[in-house]
């Protein structure tokens, strides 16, 4: 089942703030649904270092999270060797490998984590590309840093414990 939250700014046409969920239904999503206090392991992926570090504290404020960080896709792939994730949050516009890519790998392996992406591209069809490659969740950058990092753990939240 998918939903998805959006507002949009009508006189732009374009779209400012979204928020897709993929609604899934797992023995680990319940098992995590019934233990709300357990902090979630999330994996931020994004090229920007002042960026996530920056995105990484605001996140913490926001939720129960123990956040890891990665500067590219192959140090992401790296980390996850070590500690699976309960959540990737992840830029799409990087360097070498992209989020696409990224997104694309772990559901070719069948790796089924949460995926979410966190993007200044919040056009529908960048948010569509990511839906149909088997996105979890959809967030832009732009924004009221309140808003735009409630909306973010909300998401994560949620395909998590969905």
């Amino acid at each position: 089942m998918y939903y998805y939250l959006t507002l949009f700014d009508i006189t732009g046409a374009c779209c400012v703030r979204q928020c897709f969920i993929v609604q899934k239904h797992s023995s680990q999503a319940m098992m995590q649904n019934s233990n709300k206090k357990e902090q979630i392991n999330v994996l931020f992926v994004d090229d920007d270092k002042e960026f996530l570090k920056s995105a990484k504290q605001c996140l913490k404020l926001k939720g129960n999270f123990n956040i890891e960080t990665a500067f590219s896709v192959d140090e992401a792939l790296e980390k996850m060797k070590k500690n699976k994730p309960d959540a990737i949050i992840c830029d799409i516009r990087m360097p070498m490998k992209d989020g696409f890519e990224f997104l694309k790998a772990l559901r070719d392996s069948e790796y089924d984590v949460p995926f979410i992406v966190f993007t200044v591209a919040e056009d529908k069809e960048t948010a569509l590309k990511a839906f149909k490659l088997g996105a979890n969740g959809f967030v832009g950058k732009s924004g009221d840093p309140e808003v735009v990092f409630s909306t973010l753990q909300r998401c994560i939240e949620k395909a998590v414990t969905s």
